[in-house]
């Protein structure tokens, strides 16, 4: 997995941003973020968190999003009928139940670890909640 990959796709594809704006809004020079999408840069949690948040995402998805988007072909909010998420799958690549309460395991840790690690800075820096 190459992170800095995933981020230019997730930049570049979905949200259709440049790399100025990335940089500028990071407080680092446009060659730095570069480096980092160019997967040259080692990249921290911090910073992961940063370029997370300017796109509008969590850092999970950032790390998961080949594979995320390898799985979830066609993925849509269903705001009438059942009034339910629908996730549709094409191809043969269908899904057990089995896999995909282990996916749902896995967000739900990686979200847990998230959260902890969050209180941790809180406590850290001293701000209560």
């Amino acid at each position: 997995m190459r992170v800095g990959d995933n981020i230019r796709e997730i930049r570049e594809a979905e949200k259709n941003l440049k790399r100025e704006y990335i940089a500028k809004r990071l407080n680092i020079s446009t060659r730095a973020y570069a480096n980092i999408e160019n997967n040259t840069s080692d990249i921290t949690i911090n910073r992961l968190e940063e370029i997370a948040n300017i796109l509008d995402c969590s850092p999970h998805y950032i790390l998961s999003y080949k594979q995320a988007k390898s799985e979830f072909k066609n993925f849509f909010q269903n705001n009438y009928g059942n009034r339910g998420t629908n996730i549709m799958y094409q191809g043969g690549n269908v899904r057990s139940e089995n896999q995909i309460l282990r996916l749902k395991d896995e967000l739900l840790e990686s979200e847990r670890k998230r959260i902890a690690l969050l209180e941790a800075l809180l406590i850290k820096h001293n701000i209560h909640f």
